[in-house]
């Protein structure tokens, strides 16, 4: 029984077993939006932050959880209705979708992500 089980588990691929990280977003060029939050869905993996922009509905990928809690956010740190200056990394795929690097509020203060720049 052990020896099919480890057979079985030699058989997988690695990337069954692997984070995929920011392979899907293009790190070199980060982009800037001017835009209004819809929604901000704490969650594990990663909490999500939907707000428009020239009319078009984005969705942004953050850090991890505990990692946004090291760097100051909590569930309440962004509002429906709150004004955003948001800048990331786009989807390589063309979607309206990145992945956070900072998100800069209407009074000034700045919640970091941690992504490399």
């Amino acid at each position: 029984m052990m020896t099919r089980i480890l057979a079985l588990l030699l058989l997988l691929p690695a990337a069954a077993f692997a984070h995929h990280g920011a392979a899907a977003y293009d790190l070199g060029t980060p982009t800037t939006l001017q835009g209004t939050v819809t929604g901000f869905d704490w969650r594990n993996p990663h909490a999500l932050i939907h707000f428009t922009a020239d009319d078009q509905a984005w969705t942004a990928e953050t850090a991890g959880l505990i990692i946004l809690n090291r760097a100051g956010w909590t569930r309440s740190s962004l509002k429906a209705g709150d004004r955003i200056a948001i800048t990331g990394f786009r989807a390589r795929n063309g979607s309206p979708s990145m992945i956070l690097q900072r998100v800069v509020l209407a009074d000034g203060r700045e919640l970091n992500n941690f992504v490399p720049r």
